[in-house]
């Protein structure tokens, strides 16, 4: 039993080593594919960084072309309303019967 016993375990640790280095390469080839969707998601990251301070400088300018807009509209709002008032006082003063306003 001995010396046929030695060929049976020889096979025995070959197969198991060759179940090893196939475990190695699938092991292998499963991290490089990792590696590569990690690369894929590194390159999405940097392109939305570099967006990112694109959309933010839009962003500003746009904020700042809200805020002209609304100063504009409210400066003339306030012209508006004093030319009114002014024209209101000179009604008043012209039935008043000061026509030099005085």
């Amino acid at each position: 039993m001995g010396v046929l016993d030695l060929p049976v375990r020889l096979w025995t640790i070959a197969r198991k080593v060759e179940d090893l280095f196939d475990g190695q390469r699938k092991s292998v080839t499963s991290l490089l594919a990792v590696e590569a969707r990690l690369q894929t998601l590194e390159d999405r990251m940097t392109y939305l960084e570099a967006s990112q301070e694109r959309l933010i400088t839009e962003a500003k300018a746009a904020a700042g072309v809200a805020a002209t807009g609304l100063a504009g509209s409210v400066i003339s709002e306030v012209v508006t309303r004093v030319t009114r008032i002014e024209m209101r006082q000179e009604d008043i003063q012209r039935r008043l019967g000061r026509p030099d306003g005085t």
